[in-house]
């Protein structure tokens, strides 16, 4: 479960932003909420909407998440004279310093605080602390003086130091290495980070990674037939089946000298096993339409951007319900009606439909689910740049609306900011 991400200096934001999953002492919706599982007396939200303007931020906060995430995951693997490819504030004097990334999460019943701050060069700082029975103790910190590296480590950090120590180079993360050893207490944390937390950006989820999740998860294709359904597609069924990996759908112009090293590539990835074979591999996902009285078969080349969006929006989100992970959703609305969208959102706020505690952080621009009882007003989250060209993000719970207020209405009417201002457009003939 996530409680806080925080983090400072990265794109667009050049002061320190704060995502809070405690909810507030509001006694509506409560279905909205869950158990925080290391503190029986504290409530966590089990989904954050993100609003603003375009390019006032809101991309920018879920590709921070993907980064410090990437970083964690990825870092024991860097090459030594690799960058680390962070992005500081620029428009002032913030490009010179270091960008700063914290989560707060709670993994096995035990809370966590684990964060690091980066250079494109070497990681100036980096702490873990955990919380037993709500006290802080102080696993690890790590920081430079100077050229140096300094550790300093708490009374309950087991297992090997110096040696881990030694493996670290300044530009990885010492967790990373860590958890690559089987240290046990840095591994629960890094799989947090593996096991319960998902990412989907702007981009379309690649269809082979999709239909291979459906294939190899069976409950899956049940829910999601229900969620067409329910979606009004015109979707009666669809069959989805893997062939066998081939290379038949290499374009024709492609060399006979480049499609036979590739047909070979493919064979040896094949014999070993390696997951890279997925790259070659084929399907046939065939999806039946209702038409009058019958049922018509049609490819899935036919299928509108909707339909597409839905089914890759689909494994990712039944994969958090059945985790209990953390799902990231950027533009969660594209393609989608709002009835849909809406419908996505409600998965995550029932203990029906998420038993395991899955958590949902989304942005959007679909205001009619502010106006639609579907959120509490600590769910809700907006973004605005200033002057400086910097972007602030803050809940809604700063402006305290009335218990009856039209927050579709209150928002749109720029009462809590987080709009464009359109000035008058002229339009003039060639």
């Amino acid at each position: 479960m996530l409680i806080e991400f925080h983090f400072k200096n990265f794109k667009s934001f050049r002061d320190e932003a704060v995502l809070n999953f405690f909810a507030s002492s509001d006694k509506k919706l409560s279905e909205n909420l869950l158990e925080c599982s290391d503190d029986k007396s504290a409530k966590l939200l089990s989904t954050a909407a993100i609003y603003g303007a375009n390019a006032s931020g809101k991309s920018t906060v879920f590709q921070a998440f993907e980064f410090a995430r990437e970083f964690i995951l990825s870092s024991a693997k860097r090459s030594p004279d690799s960058r680390i490819k962070v992005s500081p504030f620029l428009l002032d004097d913030s490009k010179n310093q270091a960008s700063q990334f914290e989560f707060t999460f709670i993994n096995n019943k035990i809370r966590y605080q684990y964060g690091f701050t980066v250079t494109s060069q070497v990681v100036e700082r980096e702490w873990l602390m955990d919380y037993p029975k709500g006290r802080a103790r102080k696993l690890f910190d790590r920081f430079q003086e100077g050229k140096k590296t300094v550790y300093e480590f708490g009374a309950n950090f087991k297992g090997e130091k110096d040696k881990l120590k030694e493996l670290t180079r300044n530009n990885v993360l010492f967790l990373s290495v860590g958890a690559t050893f089987n240290n046990s207490q840095l591994l629960d944390v890094y799989k947090w980070f593996v096991d319960k937390t998902s990412f989907i950006g702007t981009a379309d989820i690649p269809e082979p990674l999709v239909f291979d999740f459906i294939i190899e998860h069976p409950q899956v294709v049940e829910n999601l037939k229900s969620l067409i359904k329910y979606a009004d597609l015109g979707i009666v069924d669809f069959a989805l089946a893997k062939s066998e990996p081939n290379i038949s759908n290499l374009p024709e112009e492609v060399p006979e000298a480049l499609r036979k090293a590739i047909e070979a590539f493919s064979k040896v990835l094949e014999e070993s096993g390696d997951e890279n074979i997925k790259a070659f591999q084929s399907y046939d996902l065939s999806i039946s339409h209702k038409s009058g009285e019958k049922n018509m078969m049609f490819p899935w080349e036919s299928e509108s951007d909707g339909t597409r969006r839905l089914f890759g929006l689909s494994a990712p989100i039944f994969d958090a319900l059945n985790n209990g992970k953390v799902l990231f959703v950027d533009e969660i609305d594209r393609s989608l009606h709002p009835l849909l969208t809406r419908k996505l959102v409600q998965l995550f706020q029932s203990d029906n439909t998420n038993p395991r505690g899955a958590q949902l952080v989304f942005n959007t621009h679909d205001t009619s689910l502010l106006g639609s009882g579907l959120l509490r007003r600590d769910q809700v989250w907006f973004l605005e740049k200033d002057q400086t060209g910097a972007s602030h993000l803050y809940s809604l719970l700063d402006y305290s609306p009335r218990k009856d207020e039209s927050l579709e209405k209150g928002y749109l009417q720029g009462r809590y900011g987080a709009i464009p201002f359109l000035g008058e457009f002229s339009f003039g003939e060639n």
